[in-house]
């Protein structure tokens, strides 16, 4: 990059910081009250690791979910920093690091103008935008996704020992946020055996490395976790949880009946009553669950290993609706138009429906003129995401902010695709 690429970049960056900052400023009150509020219980998390070096949930070791983001959050509360002030340095940083990154791949598939106008798009992506103001792992994750591809690129162009090992780093630390980059990076591992330009037996050996690099630096999280609920957790006890979401008979019996109301409330209270019986097929929502006593007491992956047994007995049952619901959930993951909620006016939702309209048109347009360079290296990676991240929400819940991570490839392959194949010579 040029001096005057590196002047431009700088401001950009400065634009994508104050810009966030000043989205986070108007909507304080939206923030605050998403602090306060801590749905996914993120801060309390992040709180117990800063006060006593434990993580815990109800005042118990927890593997409900994944660690990096709450640990991330520790650090400002160890430094005796408000969680307002933290979670929004932290927010904008990850944010400009997440264009910066955005920027490097643009340059690195076709020139630095395309890197740019990528960078912009993610700069104002409204998903991404709203999900800064919730204590959530989206920001975290996205820029973890940008760093990943970035990563399988270098390594593609240049299949060394230390690009293999920054690779399989990169990859462990996006699983440390969200276990759906687990499924990523397998399939990417995979896709390394027909792509990589080395005999079969390097292609393999490749793969085994980096998925032993994955798995080496995942080994504290299991070992740990084996400590507790003497069992292997590479991930989180929160996956039954969110498979039995989008599987059970409160979302089967919406899929035939669009007035019928399905609520995060009325499907937990079924889940609270999981102790009345040991039977998976045991309908745990119906007025009749509400009146038993308890028989049954689990610890935390008990409780997740239940989970996974109610809605896969549900799956089996109700096959049918288990396919409809993948087709709901995969519409969910890539709509373009916002769900109606009181608070969100017809003209926001529009508004985000036409933006994304228009991605989907440039990210057509690339696919159907230009499908060849889904292969290409700085490609390559997103293409993987975006396959198994669309896969995984088919069959787990989903709904529109799920796909905050893919958002940057998604700008690069429209950015690619409104400024045409010529690259220019300040690549």
């Amino acid at each position: 990059m040029n001096a005057n690429g590196k002047f431009k970049l700088r401001w950009l960056l400065l634009a994508v910081c104050i810009f966030r900052t000043a989205i986070l400023l108007i909507l304080g009150e939206q923030f605050t009250a998403n602090l306060e509020q801590d749905v996914d219980r993120y801060l309390h998390l992040a709180g117990s690791l800063a006060e006593s070096s434990v993580y815990e949930l109800h005042d118990k070791p927890t593997a409900f979910r994944p660690i990096l983001y709450p640990l991330l959050i520790a650090v400002g509360l160890k430094l005796g920093l408000t969680a307002k002030i933290w979670i929004m340095i932290l927010h904008v940083s990850l944010a400009a690091g997440t264009v910066w990154l955005t920027v490097a791949l643009g340059r690195h598939i076709k020139d630095y103008k395309t890197g740019w106008f990528a960078g912009i798009l993610v700069m104002v992506d409204p998903i991404l935008l709203h999900q800064s103001l919730w204590v959530m792992t989206e920001t975290l994750a996205t820029f973890l996704a940008v760093l990943t591809m970035l990563r399988v690129a270098k390594f593609m162009d240049e299949p060394k020992a230390f690009n293999a090992l920054l690779t399989g780093l990169s990859f462990a630390l996006a699983g440390y946020c969200r276990p759906t980059f687990y499924l990523y990076a397998l399939f990417t591992l995979t896709l390394f055996l027909l792509v990589l330009q080395t005999s079969l037996l390097k292609r393999f050996m490749t793969s085994f490395l980096i998925g032993c690099i994955i798995l080496l630096a995942l080994s504290p999280w299991i070992y740990r976790n084996y400590q507790l609920f003497n069992k292997p957790i590479p991930a989180t006890t929160h996956g039954g949880y969110t498979l039995l979401l989008g599987n059970n008979p409160l979302y089967y019996q919406q899929l035939d009946d669009s007035t019928a109301l399905y609520s995060a409330e009325q499907f937990d209270a079924g889940v609270l009553r999981f102790n009345v019986s040991t039977e998976p097929g045991y309908d745990f929502w119906s007025a009749e669950a509400s009146l038993k006593s308890p028989v049954i007491k689990r610890d935390e992956a008990q409780l997740d290993s239940f989970c996974y047994a109610v809605a896969f007995h549900h799956i089996n049952e109700n096959f049918v609706d288990f396919a409809r619901g993948c087709v709901t959930r995969i519409k969910a993951f890539w709509t373009p138009l916002p769900t109606a909620l009181p608070k969100r006016s017809d003209t926001e939702r529009y508004a985000i429906g036409i933006w994304y309209t228009l991605i989907y048109l440039l990210l057509i347009n690339f696919t159907l003129f230009h499908c060849r360079q889904w292969f290409h290296s700085g490609l390559f990676a997103g293409f993987c995401m975006a396959f198994s991240f669309t896969l995984m929400h088919a069959v787990f819940w989903s709904n529109m902010r799920m796909r905050a991570p893919i958002i940057p490839i998604l700008c690069l392959v429209a950015a690619v695709s409104f400024l045409g194949p010529q690259s220019e010579s300040n690549r």
